[in-house]
C-alpha cells in the first residue's frame, strides 16, 4: 500500500468514526441507567459502566408505554404494501414495458414520478378528511392503501428498469405456447428478476416503515407506527417539567428498534441499487 493510499484509508476511516459515533452513542445510552447517563465520559460497556436492561424492560414489557404495539403496526402495515406496491407495480411495469402505448413510456413514467413532486401535506389533508367521513381513520387497512398508493409510482419506474424495454426469449416462448400475461409475469419473468425486484420490495418497505406524515394525520391510536409515537413521546418528555434521565435511555432503546431493521435492509440492498437505476438488472436467461 502506497503512502497515499494509505493516508485516505485513514482518512475515510476516521470520517466514518465520526459519522457512526451518533448511532453509537444512542446504542449504548439504551443499556445505561440514569445517574450513568449523567456522567456522558461512559462509553465502554463493562469498562466504563456496567449495562442496565431497565430500558428495554420498560419499552417492551411496560403495560402503557410498551414499544411492541407500534412496532407490530409497522411491520405488518409495512409488508401488506409492500406486497400490495410490488405486485400491482409488477402489473403497470410489464404493461408499459411489453405494450405499445399512444405516448412513450419516457412520458407516462414522467407522469407518474410528477405526483411525488407534491409536497405530502398536500395529499394528507384531503385523506385525512376522506377517513374521517369514510369511517376509516385509524385503521390499518387504510393505511395500508395510502402506502400502497404513494409508493406505486417508484415501485413502476424502478421495476419498468428492472423488466427491460422488450420481451425477454423465454417469455416469447411462453406467449407463443398460449400462456397469459399473468402466468408470464408472476411465473416466468418476476422469477428470473427476484434479485432485483426483492431489492425494489426492501426499497419500498423502508419507505413505509419511516413513514410519519400520513401515520401522524391518519392513525391516532389502534393503527398507530413506530414514527409518529416517537415523536410524540418526545413532545410529552418535552413538556414535563420534571422528566428524569432515564426518559433518555428508553427513547434511545426506542430509537434503536426503529433504526436497527432500516440499517440492516440498507447494508443488504445498497450492493444491488445502483444497478437498478443504472438499468443492467435485466431479465437473466
Amino acid at each position: 500500500m502506497t503512502p497515499k493510499s494509505a493516508m485516505v484509508h485513514i482518512l475515510l476511516v476516521g470520517w466514518s468514526a465520526i459519522c457512526l459515533f451518533p448511532i453509537y452513542w444512542v446504542f449504548i445510552a439504551s443499556f445505561k441507567d440514569a445517574n450513568t447517563i449523567d456522567q456522558p465520559s461512559n462509553y465502554l460497556p463493562f469498562v466504563d459502566f456496567t449495562p442496565s436492561l431497565e430500558a428495554w424492560r420498560f419499552i417492551l414489557l411496560d403495560a402503557t408505554e410498551s414499544l411492541v404495539p407500534r412496532a407490530f403496526n409497522s411491520l405488518l402495515i409495512g409488508l401488506i404494501s409492500t406486497v400490495a406496491t410490488l405486485a400491482l407495480g409488477a402489473m403497470a411495469a410489464y404493461g408499459l414495458t411489453r405494450f405499445q402505448h399512444k405516448f412513450s413510456r419516457f412520458a407516462i413514467l414522467a407522469a407518474l414520478l410528477g405526483t411525488r413532486l407534491l409536497p405530502p401535506v398536500v395529499m394528507a389533508l384531503p385523506l385525512y378528511v376522506m377517513a374521517q367521513f369514510s369511517g376509516l381513520f385509524d385503521s390499518r387497512s387504510f393505511l395500508i392503501a395510502v402506502y400502497a398508493a404513494v409508493n406505486l409510482p417508484i415501485a413502476i419506474w424502478m421495476l419498468a428498469t428492472v423488466f427491460g424495454p422488450r420481451a425477454s426469449d423465454p417469455e416469447e416462448a411462453a406467449n407463443l405456447d398460449g400462456a397469459s400475461h399473468f402466468h408470464i409475469l408472476f411465473f416466468i419473468l418476476l422469477p428470473m428478476v427476484r434479485g432485483a425486484a426483492i431489492v425494489v420490495g426492501l426499497l419500498v418497505f423502508i419507505q413505509c416503515w419511516n413513514e410519519y406524515l400520513f401515520a401522524a394525520y391518519l392513525t391516532s391510536d389502534h393503527a398507530l407506527t413506530i414514527p409518529p409515537w416517537m415523536v410524540g413521546q418526545v413532545s410529552i418528555k418535552e413538556a414535563q417539567t420534571g422528566g428524569g434521565l432515564e426518559d433518555i435511555a428508553h427513547l434511545s432503546a426506542a430509537t434503536v428498534v426503529m433504526a436497527l431493521p432500516v440499517l440492516l435492509l440498507a447494508i443488504f440492498a445498497q450492493s444491488r441499487l445502483f444497478r437498478i437505476l443504472q438499468g443492467s438488472f435485466g431479465p437473466r436467461i
